[in-house]
C-alpha cells in the first residue's frame, strides 16, 4: 500500500515546482507587457516601434522558459534586462525631429521668383491654388561670430534655392518621452504647437510665403504673422499660422517669420553694448523680425505683393512684439497696420524676476553678468564657441530674463511711454483678447489656501485689497482658484489690450478696433478651458482643426469666415468693416464697445468686465 501510495503522489509533487515556475514566468511576462503597453502609449510610439518592442518581449519570453531549471537569481536578473532594453526601446522608437515638407502630398515645382538674393522656386499645394516658397533665409544664420550680433544680410546665391521644405525651428525645446507623456496625462489645449514637433538649430532665420496662383492686375496687400511662444517656443512653421487658407482667397499675400529665441534672442551683457558699436545690447529676437521686414519691403513686390501695405500682426509674445515694433524707431516705413491678439507691450519696466514685463536695461546686463558667472567667467567670444546645449543648461534659471527689454536701442523708453507720448508709428490697429487667458493653469491646478490668498491680496493691493477681494473673492478654496485664474487674465491681456487701443486713440490718428473672443471651441475634454488663450488663432486665419481635431458646428464655421474676413479687410485696407460683415465701428466713434465674438458670431457688445479692467488700468504696481 504504502509504495501504490508513493506512486501515485510523486507526478504530482513533481509537478508543483513546474507549475510555480509557469506562474511565475506568466506573471513576469504581464509586468513587461503592461510596462512597455503604458510606456508606448505615454511615448506616442509608431507602428515600428510596437513591432520592434514586440520582438524583444518574444526574446524575454523565449528567455524566461530555457532558464526554468536555472536559479531564480539568474532569471530575475535576465527578466529586468530583457524589460528594461524592451522599455528603452519603446522610449526611443521614436522618430527625430526633422523640418516640415511644403505644400501637402502631392506638390508640383512652382514659378521662379528673383529676389535681392537669387533666384527662389517653391512648390504648388495639392489644389494647385497656391504657391509656397518656404524656408527663405532673411539673414546670414546667426552663429559662430555671429551669435548675439544683429542680423546680417544673407549672401548672393548663383544657383536657384528651392523652397519647399520649411526650415528648422529657432532653438528650443523639442518633443521629449517627458513631454509627450505629459500631454497624455494632461489635456491642454494647442499640444501639437506647444510641443514643437521639428527639428531645432541656430541656422532658422527664414520667412515662408503663401501666394495664390491666380492672376493679378495689381500687387497685393500683405499679411506678415509674427508667432508667440513666450519668446521661448514658437515657429513659423507650425500648421496653426498656415497662410495657405487665407492666401487661396487671393485677397493678400501671407508670410510667417522665425527669430531667435530664449537667451539667443534676448541675452544682454556689458561687453556686447561695448563691441555693437550702438552702446547697446539685447533685443537680438526684435531686430531678427526688423530685418524680416526690411526683406519683405526689398523682395515682396517679386512675389506680387505692394511693400506699402505691409500689415503686421501676431498673438501671445507675437502680440507683443508687434507692439513693440509699433513703438520701435528701427522699424519706421515697414508696415502699414498692426493686428495684436493677446499680447502687448503696456506692462511696467524694472525686473522680470518681480513681475514686470520688461527688464530695465542694468537688470537685463546683471543677468547676463550673471550667465557669465555660471559659465566659469566666460566672455561673450567664449559663450559664441560653447556647444548650444551648455548655454542652455547654464541659461534656464534665468529664464525670465530672456525676453525683450528696454535697452536704449530698439526700446529708447518703455513701450508705454512711446505710445502715450505719440511716438509710436500712427498706423490702424486691431487688437483684442480672449474671455478666459489664464485658464490653462487648470490643467494642474495649484493648492490654494484662502487664508494665505487673503493676506496675500492684503499685503500686495494694500489700500485697494477690499476692491480687489469684492472683484476676486475667495472665501473657498474653489473660489480663491477661480479668482486668481481670472484676475490673470484681467490684469495681464484685457487690460493691456485695451491700454494699447486707448494709446493709440489718445495719441494717434489712425483707426483703432477692439474686439473680445468669448467662444469655446468645441474640443473633446477641453471645454472647460473656455476661450482659452490662443483659442482665437484658428478661426481668425482659417485654420480650424490644423492643431487639434474637434466637432466643429456651423457655428464655428461661421465665426471662422466672420474673423478672417475681418482680418483680411484689415490688411487691405486698415479697416476690418465690409458690405458682407456686421459693422465694427472704431474706438473712436464707440470708445467703450468692442466686437464680441462669441457663439452667436461677431456682435458689439459693451467692453468686457469694466470694473475689474478699470481696476487694473489705475493699478500701479508690477504688471506683465
Amino acid at each position: 500500500m504504502q509504495d501504490t501510495f508513493t506512486q501515485k503522489e510523486t507526478p504530482q509533487a513533481g509537478h508543483r515546482p513546474q507549475l510555480k515556475q509557469l506562474l511565475l514566468n506568466v506573471a513576469l511576462l504581464s509586468v513587461t507587457i503592461i510596462s512597455v503597453a503604458i510606456l508606448g502609449w505615454l511615448n506616442r510610439t509608431p507602428w515600428w516601434g510596437w513591432i520592434l518592442a514586440l520582438s524583444l518581449l518574444v526574446g524575454v519570453a523565449v528567455a524566461l522558459v530555457r532558464l526554468r531549471q536555472r536559479p531564480l537569481l539568474l532569471r530575475t536578473g535576465a527578466w529586468l534586462l530583457g524589460t528594461a532594453l524592451t522599455c528603452a526601446t519603446i522610449v526611443l522608437a521614436y522618430p527625430p525631429p526633422d523640418t516640415r515638407v511644403a505644400g501637402g502630398n502631392n506638390p508640383s515645382p512652382s514659378t521662379q521668383v528673383s529676389t535681392r538674393e537669387g533666384l527662389v522656386q517653391g512648390v504648388t499645394n495639392d489644389t494647385r491654388k497656391v504657391e509656397i516658397f518656404a524656408g527663405i533665409p532673411y539673414a546670414k544664420p546667426p552663429v559662430g561670430a555671429l551669435r548675439w550680433r544683429a542680423p546680417e544680410p544673407p549672401d548672393a546665391r548663383d544657383e536657384v534655392l528651392v523652397a519647399d521644405r520649411f526650415s528648422a525651428v529657432p532653438v528650443q525645446a523639442t518633443s521629449t518621452f517627458s513631454n509627450r507623456a505629459l500631454s497624455r496625462i494632461l489635456d491642454v489645449p494647442l499640444e501639437e504647437t506647444l510641443l514643437n514637433p521639428f527639428a531645432a538649430s541656430e541656422n532658422s532665420l527664414t520667412l515662408n510665403i503663401w501666394r495664390s496662383t491666380a492672376p493679378i492686375t495689381d500687387n497685393l496687400p500683405v499679411m506678415v504673422y509674427i508667432p508667440g511662444g513666450g519668446f521661448k517656443t514658437g515657429s513659423g512653421s507650425l500648421p496653426l499660422y498656415d497662410g495657405e487658407a487665407i492666401a487661396s482667397r487671393g485677397d493678400v499675400i501671407t508670410i510667417t517669420i522665425n527669430y531667435r529665441l530664449g537667451v539667443l534672442g534676448f541675452l544682454s551683457h556689458p561687453e556686447l553694448a561695448e563691441e555693437s558699436g550702438k552702446d547697446t545690447s539685447g533685443n537680438y529676437g526684435i531686430l531678427d523680425q526688423i530685418a524680416a521686414l526690411t526683406w519683405v519691403r526689398d523682395n515682396i513686390a517679386s512675389f506680387g505683393g505692394d511693400p506699402k501695405r505691409v500689415t503686421i500682426a501676431g498673438e501671445s509674445a507675437g502680440g507683443e512684439s508687434v507692439c513693440i515694433l509699433g513703438a520701435s524707431p528701427l522699424s519706421k516705413g515697414l508696415f502699414t497696420g498692426i493686428i495684436g491678439e493677446s499680447g502687448a507691450c503696456m506692462g511696467t519696466v524694472g525686473s522680470t524676476a518681480k513681475g514686470d514685463q520688461f527688464d530695465e536695461r542694468e537688470t537685463a546686463e546683471v543677468a547676463g553678468r550673471r550667465l557669465s558667472e555660471r559659465l566659469g567667467g566666460a566672455t561673450p567670444d567664449e559663450m559664441r564657441a560653447m556647444p548650444i546645449d551648455r548655454l542652455l543648461d547654464a541659461a534656464a534659471k534665468l529664464d525670465s530674463h530672456w525676453r525683450p527689454s528696454v535697452d536704449g536701442n530698439v526700446l529708447p523708453k518703455p513701450p508705454a511711454d512711446l505710445y502715450a507720448a505719440g511716438l509710436q508709428h500712427d498706423v490702424p490697429i486691431l487688437v483684442g483678447s480672449n474671455a478666459d487667458e489664464a485658464s490653462l493653469a487648470l490643467a494642474a491646478p495649484p493648492e490654494i489656501n484662502v487664508d494665505e490668498y487673503q493676506s496675500t491680496a492684503r499685503r500686495t493691493y494694500g489700500d485697494l485689497a477690499g476692491r480687489y477681494l469684492k472683484l476676486y473673492p475667495g472665501d473657498t478654496p474653489e473660489q480663491a482658484l477661480d479668482s486668481s485664474v481670472q484676475a490673470q487674465t484681467d490684469s495681464v491681456m484685457t487690460r493691456a489690450m485695451l491700454r494699447w487701443a486707448r494709446f493709440q486713440t489718445e495719441s494717434g490718428q489712425s483707426d483703432v478696433y477692439l474686439y473680445f473672443f468669448s467662444h469655446t471651441p468645441p474640443e473633446d475634454g477641453l471645454q472647460h478651458f473656455g476661450a482659452y488663450h490662443g483659442a482665437e488663432v484658428a478661426y481668425a486665419y482659417d485654420n480650424l482643426g490644423a492643431d487639434h481635431d474637434a466637432d466643429y458646428t456651423n457655428t464655428d464655421y461661421r465665426l471662422r469666415d466672420q474673423m478672417s474676413s475681418y482680418w483680411v479687410q484689415f490688411a487691405r485696407t486698415g479697416n476690418p468693416n465690409a458690405p458682407t460683415l456686421p459693422r465694427w465701428p472704431s474706438m473712436q466713434i464707440a470708445p467703450d464697445l468692442a466686437m464680441e465674438f462669441g457663439e452667436d458670431g461677431g456682435h458689439v457688445a459693451h467692453r468686457p468686465r469694466a470694473d475689474a479692467i478699470d481696476f487694473w488700468m489705475e493699478y500701479e504696481g508690477p504688471l506683465s
